[in-house]
């Protein structure tokens, strides 16, 4: 039986190693594929993470980041990579009482690979593949404080040849209600080691430890991200990363940008709500250029979902109306959703005009009516102008927990050529 020379092997691994490498912080290092950004998100904002982990991502970022999430979230992104395929699928599950958990799945896949005997004559194709299941844990430990781990699973199969490892990271997150958060995530604390029965090589992930901070600015429209990275392997130096994020148009329209020691990064997002429910499509462009550009763009595509879990949000009846008197639609009614993990402590309902200003508040203690009206005044009684108005609503319940939410509410449009009331006389 002809077998593949040893340092053949090893150099064929390298070729496929090559094309991770141009991603990773340390390319060719083992389990290089666990250390750059997996969605079209955090590629663009040059995989600067650590300290926003705001979405399903946050397991393989952070894992102590998914205890801030409120909803349900599905992330999924596929990337063509020199001949390889590069396919993600995250999900995110917040409970109420029990924190929040998580579920990573990445795939790289190449075949067709041309491989050669001891004597390097060719010896047909074979194919490449790693793949790793992350399983997350995240727990609120206080007002400021996450904790969170990760236990993931493993493979890497090359020919016929493969390896099994099981491993484990940690994470700790601060102040996840507040618009400066910091987070800390050491990965492959406990492994894995894949040991390669043919040779009785082991490749041993070295451990990396990922600082970060975010901060968001303008009622959380732009975020500025960045993160340091840094194994444990002496020739190794620290990375930075530094990422933003801006919604010009909310929530529909998101712009990023961002950069790392190897690429600058851009891209944009578009978002639609439906009710509890959220959906979008995500892009992401690098352009590499510690290669001098030589190298060619890599595009990514990505979408995501998310839906139920602990938010709220308003809807109005009729979407347009006139307040005039006389008139039969001449209130909006607003219909109040919530879903918190604790009996709420306080409410606030704010209706904006185009401009961003506050014209009518609503406000209370404990939980909040299902049902309020307005009628077209703001809050010293004048009739509000003509035009389109949005709201933002806060609920904060007795766990401390804020959940917010900001969108389109009801058009005004009164009677008349020029738009004054016209009074209808009442029999």
């Amino acid at each position: 039986m002809v077998r593949f020379h040893f340092a053949g092997r090893m150099l064929t691994i390298c070729f496929l190693l090559f094309p991770v490498s141009l991603f990773a912080q340390d390319g060719g290092l083992p389990g290089a594929v666990l250390n750059y950004g997996m969605s079209p998100r955090t590629t663009s904002m040059g995989k600067a993470f650590t300290g926003l982990a705001d979405d399903a991502e946050a397991v393989y970022f952070n894992p102590a980041g998914l205890a801030q999430l409120y909803s349900h979230n599905i992330k999924s992104s596929y990337l063509e990579l020199y001949g390889h395929q590069l396919g993600y699928l995250a999900y995110a599950l917040p409970t109420r009482r029990f924190g929040n958990f998580g579920v990573n799945i990445i795939h790289l896949r190449s075949k067709g690979i041309d491989s050669r005997d001891i004597n390097m004559n060719p010896f047909g194709s074979y194919y490449f593949a790693q793949s790793c299941i992350l399983l997350s844990y995240a727990y609120p430990a206080s007002n400021i404080l996450c904790l969170g781990g990760n236990l993931k699973f493993f493979t890497s199969k090359i020919a016929q040849y493969g390896a099994i490892g099981i491993g484990g990271d940690a994470g700790i997150f601060l102040f996840p209600r507040q618009n400066y958060t910091l987070g800390v995530s050491v990965q492959n604390l406990l492994g894995p080691n894949l040991q390669h029965l043919e040779n009785g090589e082991t490749e041993e992930f070295p451990v990396t430890f990922r600082f970060g901070g975010a901060a968001k600015l303008y009622q959380g429209r732009a975020i500025i991200v960045a993160d340091l990275t840094k194994n444990i392997l002496e020739y190794s130096g620290v990375k930075p990363h530094l990422g933003f994020e801006f919604i010009p148009v909310y929530p529909i329209l998101i712009l990023r940008a961002g950069f790392d020691e190897n690429t600058l990064n851009a891209g944009l997002g578009i978002r639609r709500f439906f009710g509890s429910m959220s959906t979008g499509i995500d892009y992401a462009v690098e352009l590499h250029h510690k290669s001098n550009y030589l190298l060619p763009l890599r595009h990514k595509l990505g979408v995501f979902v998310e839906f139920g879990g602990f938010r709220t949000w308003v809807t109005a009846t009729p979407r347009e109306f006139s307040p005039a008197p006389g008139r039969k639609e001449n209130v909006a009614w607003l219909d109040l959703h919530y879903t918190t993990k604790h009996e709420i402590e306080r409410w606030q309902l704010l209706i904006k005009n185009q401009y961003g200003e506050v014209v009518r508040t609503y406000s209370g203690w404990d939980a909040p009516p299902l049902r309020l009206s307005w009628d077209g005044l703001d809050d010293v009684g004048r009739l509000v102008a003509d035009g389109k108005y949005y709201y933002e609503i806060i609920i904060i319940d007795k766990g401390k927990e804020r959940i917010s939410f900001s969108d389109y509410l009801v058009k005004i449009v009164t009677l008349g050529p020029k738009g004054e009331i016209e009074f209808v006389p009442q029999e």
